[in-house]
């Protein structure tokens, strides 16, 4: 949270210890204790509230896009579009030679 190291706390625990005396130390340290404890339960509480006000669009959006997919998928499965098939857009296959425009035929 602070970044500090062992050598810091450690001048920290000596200076509280100088100016709170060892009588009250322990008691200032069960109130420090507590305070940071429900800091985190502050900031805890505030990051569930955040995910849930961010969550909440997108859950409501992949529904609708999951809804939006399933309904093309239905209509979809009907019978083939020619449009969409290659081959069924060119049209039946035969054996008999086209006519080109000149009149003539092509093999």
């Amino acid at each position: 949270m602070f970044n500090l190291q062992g050598g810091e706390l450690i001048i920290i625990g000596l200076v509280a210890l100088v100016v709170l005396g060892p009588e009250k130390l322990p008691d200032a340290a069960r109130r420090l204790g507590r305070i940071i404890a429900q800091l985190r339960q502050m900031g805890d509480g505030f990051v569930d509230e955040f995910r849930q006000a961010v969550d909440e669009p997108i859950i409501e959006l992949r529904r609708t896009v999951n809804d939006a997919t399933s309904a093309f998928t239905q209509t979809d499965a009907g019978p083939t579009d020619p449009t969409r098939d290659g081959d069924a857009a060119r049209g039946p296959a035969t054996d008999a030679p086209s006519e080109s425009s000149d009149g003539g035929t092509t093999a």
